[in-house]
């Protein structure tokens, strides 16, 4: 039975602050492993189409690190949560959870 990552239901139903930050947190801990997985030899591409679809999926990565610390850095600075910070919050973790699935779908076509 497979599972899928869910976003937390206790920064859904209370939302603060440092929970946000502590998802991105987490998140940026999380990327920094699929970006590890990525650069090992384990996933380097075999075909053209492989090699676009990598450097797509490092970019990417970089892109969400990037974005990850910028969104934890406007978060340290409010005092109160923000509604516009908590979305953005909330669609940092729906772009990690999309990055995963296109990281694991990448790994699965190097293995056939």
């Amino acid at each position: 039975m497979e599972t899928t990552p869910k976003i937390s239901r206790n920064l859904i139903s209370r939302p603060s602050n440092s929970g946000c930050i502590l998802k991105l947190e987490r998140t940026n801990n999380d990327l920094s492993q699929l970006e590890k997985k990525l650069t090992s030899y384990v996933c380097e591409p075999n075909t053209y189409t492989l090699f676009i679809k990598s450097e797509t999926l490092r970019q990417t990565l970089q892109t969400l690190k990037n974005t990850n610390a910028d969104l934890i850095k406007a978060l340290k600075r409010e005092k109160d949560l923000k509604i516009e910070l908590f979305e953005k919050t909330m669609a940092q973790i729906r772009s990690y959870i999309e990055i995963q699935k296109s990281v694991e779908e990448y790994s699965n076509m190097l293995r056939y």
